[in-house]
């Protein structure tokens, strides 16, 4: 009897040592899908009140809510690195927050990136402007399919 329960406990010790691995490295490719985002998909032209680059939200598919911010009533003009650092504190915020372990349980490993800023679909197409808009979440698809 003794015998089974070491040789149980060592396949479980094993398993969890994979899932703790495996889920160290989702939470390395969210922080890298984050980074992306926020400093390479996201063109500084775009940024001007800051608040498209500080609506974003990172979490696992189907994770509801996220972040929405209005041009309304802000400053114009705000510095591009200051706003990226503060979406990118955001971002890293929600990772921070997810049970990385439970997901490789559950085999969703799946992520959503989330802009819900008013006016995010003017930022990505163009819809509303004279020219053609940034298509930031085109880049993360290309990216990270």
């Amino acid at each position: 009897m003794a015998q089974n329960k070491s040789i149980q406990a060592t396949f479980a010790s094993i398993r969890d040592n994979i899932n703790k691995a495996t889920a160290k490295g989702v939470e390395e490719k969210f922080e890298d899908i984050a980074s992306y985002v926020i400093y390479q998909a996201v063109p500084d032209q775009s940024i001007d009140t800051g608040a498209y680059v500080t609506s974003f939200s990172i979490g696992p598919a189907g994770f509801g809510g996220g972040r929405m911010r209005s041009s309304n009533n802000k400053p114009r003009g705000q510095n591009p690195s200051v706003m990226k650092d503060q979406g990118f504190a955001q971002l890293q915020y929600d990772i921070q927050n997810i049970n990385f372990e439970s997901l490789v349980e559950s085999g969703n490993t799946k992520f959503t990136i989330r802009n819900r800023s008013p006016h995010a679909v003017d930022v990505e197409n163009g819809d509303s402007w004279a020219g053609d808009g940034y298509h930031v979440f085109a880049k993360i698809r290309r990216k990270f399919g």
